[in-house]
């Protein structure tokens, strides 16, 4: 009997720690990815960004995550000192947020490896 007891203590201890521990992100924005134009972006874990153009331009800046009325998670990725330049979600970039809350006039793009 005793041994259940400890054996049911030691089982409710386990799925205690199993269940309180870190959790999972389910969308991770930062990486590397490119627009179908060679734009490069990389959203570091950070928060920082660093954008380089095709003409060697490079930009830092920063990025977010937000999320909409209904709690989609997207980044918005600053570019010029404006915060919501970009909108990224489901691996479209977007420039407006209305076109990207209506999925339309996006950029696919493609996270490196």
């Amino acid at each position: 009997m005793q041994k259940h007891f400890i054996f049911i203590i030691a089982s409710f201890i386990t799925a205690l720690f199993v269940a309180c521990g870190p959790s999972v992100k389910q969308h991770s924005f930062d990486g590397v990815f490119f627009t179908e134009s060679g734009i490069r972006f990389e959203l570091k874990p950070d928060s920082t960004t660093l954008i380089l153009f095709q003409d060697s331009t490079t930009y830092e800046g920063t990025w977010t995550i937000s999320h909409t009325a209904d709690n989609q998670e997207y980044a918005n990725i600053e570019f010029g000192g404006y915060p919501k330049y970009y909108y990224l979600k489901d691996s479209k970039l977007y420039y407006e947020e209305e076109d990207m809350l209506s999925d339309q006039f996006s950029t696919p793009v493609v996270y490196a490896d």
